[in-house]
Protein backbone atom coordinates (compact mmCIF):
# COMPACT_ATOMS: atom_id res chain seq x y z
CA UNK A 1 0.00 0.00 0.00
CA UNK A 2 1.66 3.45 -0.59
CA UNK A 3 1.47 5.87 1.97
CA UNK A 4 -0.70 8.70 1.09
CA UNK A 5 1.21 11.97 0.38
CA UNK A 6 -0.65 14.11 2.92
CA UNK A 7 0.64 11.76 5.65
CA UNK A 8 3.66 14.59 7.43
CA UNK A 9 6.63 12.98 6.59
CA UNK A 10 7.41 13.36 10.39
CA UNK A 11 4.52 10.38 11.13
CA UNK A 12 5.17 8.70 8.18
CA UNK A 13 7.24 5.68 9.90
CA UNK A 14 4.15 5.59 12.48
CA UNK A 15 1.78 5.46 10.01
CA UNK A 16 3.59 2.99 7.78
CA UNK A 17 4.03 0.65 11.09
CA UNK A 18 0.08 0.89 12.45
CA UNK A 19 -1.19 -0.13 8.19
CA UNK A 20 1.70 -3.06 7.66
CA UNK A 21 0.53 -4.09 11.45
CA UNK A 22 -3.21 -4.14 10.39
CA UNK A 23 -2.37 -5.29 6.73
CA UNK A 24 -1.01 -8.15 8.24
CA UNK A 25 -4.10 -8.92 10.31
CA UNK A 26 -7.03 -8.29 7.28
CA UNK A 27 -9.58 -10.93 6.97
CA UNK A 28 -8.24 -12.87 4.30
CA UNK A 29 -10.20 -11.87 0.49
CA UNK A 30 -11.59 -8.98 2.64
CA UNK A 31 -12.22 -6.31 -0.07
CA UNK A 32 -12.07 -3.47 2.47
CA UNK A 33 -9.66 -4.01 4.73
CA UNK A 34 -7.24 -1.50 2.88
CA UNK A 35 -9.16 1.60 3.41
CA UNK A 36 -10.60 0.55 6.91
CA UNK A 37 -6.92 0.21 7.72
CA UNK A 38 -6.26 3.57 6.33
CA UNK A 39 -8.38 5.30 8.16
CA UNK A 40 -7.53 3.73 11.60
CA UNK A 41 -3.66 4.76 11.00
CA UNK A 42 -4.42 8.18 10.28
CA UNK A 43 -7.44 8.17 13.34
CA UNK A 44 -4.15 6.80 15.18
CA UNK A 45 -2.04 9.99 14.53
CA UNK A 46 -4.93 12.39 16.41
CA UNK A 47 -4.70 12.77 20.33
CA UNK A 48 -7.44 11.05 22.15
CA UNK A 49 -9.39 8.20 21.59
CA UNK A 50 -9.48 6.37 18.57
CA UNK A 51 -12.76 5.42 18.31
CA UNK A 52 -13.76 9.66 18.68
CA UNK A 53 -10.88 10.70 16.15
CA UNK A 54 -12.70 7.70 13.87
CA UNK A 55 -16.33 9.74 14.33
CA UNK A 56 -17.70 6.65 15.44
CA UNK A 57 -20.48 6.39 18.13
CA UNK A 58 -18.68 4.26 20.96
CA UNK A 59 -15.40 1.91 21.59
CA UNK A 60 -18.36 -1.09 20.60
CA UNK A 61 -18.45 0.21 17.16
CA UNK A 62 -14.80 0.51 16.73
CA UNK A 63 -14.46 -2.79 18.59
CA UNK A 64 -16.61 -3.99 15.45
CA UNK A 65 -14.87 -3.03 12.60
CA UNK A 66 -11.62 -4.44 14.11
CA UNK A 67 -13.33 -7.91 14.45
CA UNK A 68 -15.15 -7.77 11.06
CA UNK A 69 -11.72 -6.15 9.29
CA UNK A 70 -8.92 -7.08 11.67
CA UNK A 71 -10.15 -10.47 13.39
CA UNK A 72 -7.04 -11.84 14.45
CA UNK A 73 -5.86 -8.36 16.38
CA UNK A 74 -9.47 -8.29 17.80
CA UNK A 75 -8.89 -11.63 19.55
CA UNK A 76 -5.54 -10.75 21.36
CA UNK A 77 -7.18 -7.47 22.59
CA UNK A 78 -8.69 -10.39 25.39
CA UNK A 79 -8.35 -7.54 27.68
CA UNK A 80 -10.39 -4.97 26.22
CA UNK A 81 -7.14 -2.49 26.39
CA UNK A 82 -8.29 0.86 24.40
CA UNK A 83 -7.02 0.33 20.96
CA UNK A 84 -4.58 2.76 20.06
CA UNK A 85 -3.01 1.48 22.92
CA UNK A 86 -3.22 -1.60 22.02
CA UNK A 87 -2.04 -0.93 18.47
CA UNK A 88 1.01 0.78 19.54
CA UNK A 89 1.92 -2.30 22.64
CA UNK A 90 1.68 -4.77 19.24
CA UNK A 91 4.49 -2.29 17.23
CA UNK A 92 6.73 -1.75 20.13
CA UNK A 93 9.74 -3.71 18.80
CA UNK A 94 9.06 -3.70 15.02
CA UNK A 95 12.78 -2.89 13.40
CA UNK A 96 12.56 0.43 12.45
CA UNK A 97 9.40 1.45 14.49
CA UNK A 98 9.94 4.58 16.24
CA UNK A 99 7.62 5.75 18.12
Amino acid sequence: MTRPADIPTSRSTEYDGIIGLLMEHAAAGDPDAAAVADRIARACLDDGHLWRAMELGSRGELRELFETHFPELAAGNDRDMRWKKYLYKRLCGWPGFEG
